[in-house]
């Protein structure tokens, strides 16, 4: 089973493949339609459900309905790469808006408002600014836009940094290196609550998985930031065996207290839901 980023869902459908090169082999492409510091709440809405205060477990989808398979099993967030939805998510779970990249600028404020009026308590920032085939940005782009666009919910929500991968460039950045270059072109002036992360490898590299959680938590302790987000993780490998090494990845960050909140990738069919239910091993695995 292979695993990779999402399409950008500021298109109504399309198909996006491929990781940065440090993580290739960790791709998958998939078709993705479009409707138009922590604080908690229990606040309901018709879009994003009431909101649980307890738990780290959220879920990455396309489909909301299919987050109902999630039913009473500790999902406390959600997300889908947009600022809006999308549909009817499951119950107890907060809806997590997301500036995805520039394309969606003229929408965002109203949007992310209107989720926030929802009952959203976070805002996450540019999806993988850090790959040319998602938001594509360098870290002086990116620090200025999240100035611009996303420092006005300071006060409002908390503020998610940049998602990066766990590439290892240097020319240009990626991963930990871009983010440090994007604290950098901040230069104090970004509003970040928590950084927001990524990892995909094999089933086989729960150690590297551990390593770049303390790489990023290190990164983000630099500029002053606690908390983490681990906002997509993936990893290679038979059913049985992406099972096992999401058994072991989930105890890691429940007991690393940095983490704040952490998605698998992701709530589909074939990964997490198989027809409309849990899947076996992996679904079951995520939920524990």
């Amino acid at each position: 089973m292979a695993f990779g980023p999402p399409p950008p869902l500021e298109v109504t459908s399309g198909v996006s493949l491929g990781l940065s090169t440090s993580v290739a082999s960790v791709t998958a492409s998939m078709t993705a339609s479009m409707t138009s510091n922590s604080v908690e709440s229990n606040t309901a809405s018709s879009s994003s459900g009431g909101l649980s205060a307890e738990g780290k477990k959220g879920l990455a989808y396309n489909d909301a309905s299919l987050t109902d398979a999630f039913d009473g099993r500790g999902m406390t967030w959600a997300y889908n790469w947009a600022a809006s939805p999308g549909g009817q998510l499951v119950a107890g779970v907060e809806f997590v808006p997301m500036l995805w990249g520039l394309v969606r600028l003229d929408t965002w404020s109203s949007s992310v408002n209107s989720a926030i009026a929802s009952g959203a308590k976070h805002a996450l920032g540019f999806n993988e600014p850090d790959d040319t085939n998602q938001a594509n940005l360098t870290a002086a782009m990116a620090a200025s836009y999240h100035i611009q666009y996303m420092n006005p919910l300071a006060g409002q929500v908390s503020i998610g940094s940049p998602a990066v991968t766990n590439g290892d460039g240097l020319d240009p950045p990626q991963g930990v290196h871009w983010l440090q270059a994007f604290f950098t072109a901040c230069a104090g002036k970004c509003e970040v609550d928590f950084v927001a992360f990524h990892w995909y490898g094999s089933v086989s590299d729960i150690a590297g998985f551990q390593q770049h959680v303390e790489d990023v938590t290190l990164a983000a302790a630099a500029a002053n930031v606690t908390k983490l987000w681990l906002t997509e993780f993936g990893a290679n490998g038979t059913d049985a065996d992406v099972a096992s090494f999401l058994t072991q990845a989930v105890n890691f960050l429940d007991s690393t207290t940095q983490v704040e909140r952490y998605a698998y990738f992701m709530c589909s069919d074939g990964i997490l839901v198989n027809g409309g239910t849990i899947s076996s091993p992996i679904g079951e695995a995520y939920v524990g």
